[in-house]
Parts: C-alpha cells; structure tokens; sequence
C-alpha cells in the first residue's frame, strides 16, 4: 500500500472556498477521519483526492508521487459515496462489476471478483436486486464493494455510516478492521462524534475548508482540556450546529 498526503490543497467555486491551504497524510494501515459539520468542505476533499475535481493549489501524493491530472482510474483511489451512486438500472452485480478494469481473463475474471468482494461483504444473495430493492445497508455494502473490487491502495467513504442500521454499522467496523490490517490507507469524512471515536486512528478536525486540529481522539481531548470528545469537537470548531 502506500502513504496518501496533502500538501496545502486549495479549492475555489467562485467566493465558496472548501478548502484552504489544507494538508493531512495517512499512513498504510491507518485509518483518518475528516471530521467537521456540514459544509465545511469534506466532500470536496475527497472529490479532490479522487480525481473529480483537481486543486487549484497545493499537491495530492500517493507514495510519494502526484496524482494531480491523473486520470481517476489511474490514481489506485476507491471511493462510496455518501448517497451510494449506484446505477438504477443495473443490478447490484454489474454495479459492482463497473468497478472493475477489464484486463486479462474478460468478463469470467471480473465474475469472480464481483463473487469474492461479494462474500466478504455478505451481499451475495442480493447480487441479482436493482437498487431498489435494496436495503440502505446492502446500498452501503454494494458501493464499497464497487470501491474496494480493484484492490485500491487508499480508500475514501464519505460519511459512511449514513442511513445504516445498527448491524449494517458493526458491519462496517469488521470491514474497516480487515482494510487497517491488510495496510490500507482509508480516508473517510464524518460529522458523527460518535462514529468518529469508534473507527478511527486520528482525526483532522476541518471548519470552513481549514485544517483547525488534528491528532488521535485521546490527543484532542488533552489539546482542549475537554474531558469528552464531544466537548473538544465543540470547542475546536466553535459550535455544534451541524454535528451528531
């Protein structure tokens, strides 16, 4: 796998600016919250990363190389997106199978890589369903699966436990446990305290596109003197509007 860093990234939609001079490095087999309220420029950062959008300033280096102009399927990125993107018309199977870059072995070597990420991911029952017919969980499962079906070297979620279930989110714990112990770097964006306490390594604290703080959960409770991580989330960012 391989290191995942930002350096002094910056983004601009007219006035809107979602990220400014920000920077943050995962390791392999570490896993890094962006966490923030709503706005506050998650989304784009990992839009950025992913290659959807690219910066106006700064620099995006996987292993130590820039991936800034890098077409997105040559970036080693896998990204599920918070309202899970799948193709309505398509089966869970061949969304899944979208993922997917055809080489050697044709469509039989792609079948079996959709069977393999299905059956880690318990949703090889409902590979036949439209996404319709989907839970929000199996949703969830069938965008990661998507994501994770090439062996990405880094993975981002936006806001992945977005409208899971309880057994859907221990669900999604095993499986970011797996990814930290095969040595991925995975990235995700959250405004879930609670979330962000259980699932990560560290935390990049981000208000208004600005990196304010960052650190392991135990780090920014002693940087703030806050007892709870809920009351170091607050003051860091100076309200907690936006955040659950």
């Amino acid at each position: 796998m391989a290191r995942l860093e930002l350096k002094s990234v910056g983004k601009a939609f007219g006035a809107a600016r979602p990220a400014n001079d920000l920077s943050l490095a995962v390791e392999p087999g570490e896993i890094v919250a962006v966490f923030g309220p709503s706005g506050s420029g998650k989304t784009v950062l990992l839009r950025m990363i992913a290659g959807m959008f690219e910066p106006d300033e700064g620099d995006i280096l996987v292993a130590g190389n820039s991936i800034v102009g890098a077409a997105p399927e040559r970036r080693g990125i896998g990204m599920a997106f918070q309202n899970f993107a799948l193709f309505p018309h398509m089966t869970a199977r061949a969304n899944i199978a979208s993922g997917v870059r055809t080489k050697a072995g044709g469509d039989g070597a792609a079948s079996s890589k959709v069977l393999a990420i299905s059956r880690l991911l318990k949703i090889e029952h409902v590979l036949d369903h439209f996404p319709r017919e989907l839970s929000n969980g199996q949703k969830q499962r069938t965008a990661l699966a998507r994501a994770l079906i090439h062996r990405p070297r880094n993975i981002l979620l936006d806001e992945p436990t977005n409208g899971l279930d309880v057994m859907a989110v221990r669900g999604l714990r095993r499986l970011l446990a797996r990814l930290r112990d095969e040595g991925h770097c995975v990235l995700f964006s959250s405004h879930v305290m609670q979330e962000v306490g259980a699932l990560c390594d560290d935390v990049v604290v981000v208000a208004h596109g600005t990196v304010v703080a960052s650190g392991t959960p135990e780090e920014l409770r002693a940087q703030t003197g806050e007892s709870s991580l809920e009351d170091a989330f607050v003051r860091l960012i100076g309200t907690g509007e936006g955040l659950s």
